[in-house]
């Protein structure tokens, strides 16, 4: 045991050193509240320039390295990682950048704005007018869809089908009117650029479509700052895109989450002359995990799968004993092109998967992992996990114990966990004694099947115990049994299955029942995350469309009303960190 604990304490210190260098991003994240900005010179009058740049990829628009936004950086919050909308659609992309909400509210779900809602969340231009119906607002649009179907609330909106330059030299003109108060831009050719050529910095007219239009930008920002009034005047400058494009991404670079997906990569800038540089780094997307491991698919004799021969009923848990299992899987899309699946096995102690048959099995149902419970004469019950199905590895649990009721009366209950957070809880009393001499099988078992899972699996144990909610939290994401794990005590069965070689499934546990390997099994190389945030999560983390209109709001001192129903939130750093 001595190189095994050594083994384990190099991983944990190894683990130790990733987490912090992949949490490196998260203190630059910044923190969430809802003030407004302001400066030491609170009497200079706010204003704002926002512009809107079609289809430019934020990885893209880093990697041109654009003059006039590296310039601006230096004193802005910006990201390249912003997260646009997942339809990738213009119309749904511009109206999350106006009304500050998500499409599920606007509406805006296809090009030609029909079934909107946008009388309901408006594009926040009425809010100004609302408050301050003498403060000037000018839209310059290159795209006439935007200008004519979108645009509302606004002393000017002018359309210029599809020419940036005009729009950009009708929005020079309205700077130079001392009245100006907040000025929209958008432009369109480096989307129709990507569109035709290709959405990567690595496209020559791509790239040169993206320093084009920064030199639009550098036009306008000398003519901001040429203002007569500038120095009485406190300009946020608001610079972003509607969505990115399809680009082929580099499998060594795919974390397989959204932030890996071109077509919702945007930027953004906040630029103001009191910030200082704050980089939204891109968020942390789970441990990296690497090895080699079997993939379990098929069904019936052409199946890859990996029994215990003879457990010598060593994982029989009667009705009444408490126990854990827990185990990493990566789920492969199936035979239909994609996640989704209908009741495959991948793990289980049961004959079949036919009803009437005791035992568990712990399956894949649509996007979701569940354990089922199955009884002679009874129906099945079952307890539903979480969605698993977005290619990488997710840490699964399920945790079956006792507890009494007021009568003292013991009713038994089964926990689902998925990368340490709980899931779901449902009582399995009724089924009683699950006990069967059928073999531990991990891969297809036989019964209600419609088509078998494709998936590799890891670090399956199996524990005499009751692991408490903060002990699958903490160790969840670990990719190797750590030797300090407290319930190391109760492992009745440590499979890691990343053997590398050979026909088993070596069990590390004090029992040592080793899984067979049956069918044409290959060792295959793998090198993916482990326990990555879901794309909700992430698009917490990172600056949405949807945040500018309050991010605007908040700039102009318009005080939000929450009938509005605003979907965003306001970034700032903690230079700018007073309220009033």
């Amino acid at each position: 045991m001595h190189h095994k604990v050594w083994k384990a304490l190099y991983g944990l210190a190894a683990l130790l050193f990733a987490a912090l260098a992949c949490n490196k991003g998260f203190d630059r994240i910044l923190e969430k509240r809802d003030y407004t900005d302001t400066t030491s010179s609170a009497a200079r009058t706010p204003k704002v320039l926002y512009i809107v740049v079609d289809g430019a990829r934020g990885q893209s628009v880093r990697d041109a390295k654009p003059p006039t936004l590296l310039q601006l950086n230096e004193h802005a919050i910006y990201s390249w990682y912003s997260i646009t909308d997942t339809l990738t659609l213009d119309a749904t992309g511009w109206a999350d950048l106006l009304t500050g909400v998500h499409k599920e509210k606007h509406q805006v779900l296809s090009n030609d704005f029909s079934g909107n809602k946008l009388d309901t969340y408006p594009v926040f231009f009425r809010y100004i007018k609302d408050r301050k119906p003498e403060f000037r607002i000018a839209a310059f649009s290159s795209s006439n869809d935007l200008g004519n179907r979108l645009i509302t609330d606004a002393d000017v909106n002018r359309t210029f089908g599809g020419n940036d330059a005009a729009a950009q030299a009708a929005a020079l003109n309205e700077l130079k009117l001392d009245s100006a108060g907040l000025v929209f831009l958008q432009f369109k050719d480096v989307d129709q650029a990507g569109a035709r050529y290709g959405y990567d910095v690595s496209v020559p007219q791509y790239k040169a479509a993206i320093l084009k239009v920064d030199g639009y930008i550098g036009k306008l920002m000398e003519a901001l700052r040429a203002r007569k009034n500038f120095s009485g005047e406190d300009w946020l400058v608001v610079i972003t895109a509607n969505h990115g494009g399809p680009f082929p991404v580099d499998p060594a670079k795919d974390d397989h989450t959204i932030l890996s997906d071109p077509r919702v990569n945007g930027f953004t800038i906040y630029y103001s002359p009191v910030y200082e540089p704050s980089m939204i780094d891109k968020p942390y997307t789970g441990n990296r995990y690497a090895g080699q491991a079997v993939r379990l698919h098929d069904r019936d004799a052409n199946a890859v799968n990996a029994v215990v021969p003879d457990d010598g009923g060593d994982y029989n848990f009667g009705d009444t004993t408490s126990f854990t299992v827990e185990f990493k899987v990566k789920v492969n899309p199936g035979p239909k092109g994609d996640y989704t699946y209908t009741y495959p096995s991948i793990l289980g102690k049961r004959e079949s998967f036919d009803p009437g048959k005791p035992g568990w099995v712990m399956f894949l149902e649509q996007h979701y992992w569940m354990i089922n419970f199955g009884q002679v004469g009874k129906g099945n019950i079952q307890v539903k996990g979480a969605d698993i199905s977005d290619g990488t590895w997710h840490d699964i649990a399920a945790v079956i114990l006792n507890r009494k009721d007021g009568a003292g009366i013991l009713h038994r209950y089964a926990r689902t966990y998925t990368n340490g957070v709980f899931n779901n809880e449902g009582e399995i009393t009724a089924q009683g004694n699950i006990n069967t001499m059928t073999p531990l099988t991990m891969g297809f078992l036989p019964g209600s099947v419609n088509e078998p899972a494709d998936v590799y699996m890891s670090e399956v144990k199996i524990w005499r115990a009751v692991l408490p909610d903060s002990t699958i939290s903490a160790h969840a994401c670990e990719t190797e049994l750590s030797s300090d794990h407290p319930y190391n005590d109760y492992l009745i069965g440590y499979w890691p299955c990343t053997d590398g070689f050979g026909g088993q499934f070596t069990d590390n546990g004090p029992l040592q029942h080793s899984f067979s390997l049956r069918g044409a099994y290959q060792w295959e190389d793998y090198n993916d995350l482990v326990c990555p945030p879901s794309s909700s999560d992430l698009a917490t983390l990172a600056p949405q469309p949807t945040d500018i209109a309050r991010q605007i709001l908040n700039w102009l001192k318009v005080i939000t009303d929450t009938k509005w129903d605003l979907d965003g939130r306001v970034w700032t750093t903690d230079y700018t960190n007073l309220a009033h």
